[in-house]
């Protein structure tokens, strides 16, 4: 009885031979995701490093309100500042007699353009 006792106990592994075959597969666990990790980490960075062009497009709407900013800024941006067609013409008025602007009018409009101006650069005062 005493061999076959002897026998059953080399035939099981030991409980230090158990650990040692549990702490193996939770190594090789961990190994696994960490490479698992680092690769994901990889794609990202090479994800990221592609050209807008070559990354999926993004699903972005534009209000209505911000197409029709983008469109006053595109007409501003392609108005010139002077308007070489009215000038020729007034000008060509001006020197036949047919077009004779009020002095006066033309300097009270000035000031009262530059006086709103500076009133709306402080905020405390109200424009009507």
């Amino acid at each position: 009885m005493a061999v076959n006792s002897l026998k059953q106990t080399q035939n099981m592994p030991s409980s230090t031979s158990a650990l040692q075959v549990g702490s193996k597969a939770s190594t090789d666990v961990k190994k696994s995701e960490a490479a698992q990790a680092t690769k994901s980490v990889a794609n990202a960075y090479a994800k990221a490093s592609q050209p807008p062009a070559q990354q999926a497009a993004a699903n972005v709407q534009i209000s209505p309100r911000a197409r029709e900013l983008n469109l006053a800024r595109q007409v501003v941006e392609s108005t010139p500042d002077v308007r070489e067609d009215k000038v020729a013409k007034f000008k060509s008025m001006i020197e036949r007699g047919e077009y004779k602007p009020d002095a006066g009018k033309i300097a009270d409009s000035i000031l009262s353009e530059a006086i709103r101006d500076e009133l709306s650069k402080d905020a405390e005062v109200a424009l009507t």
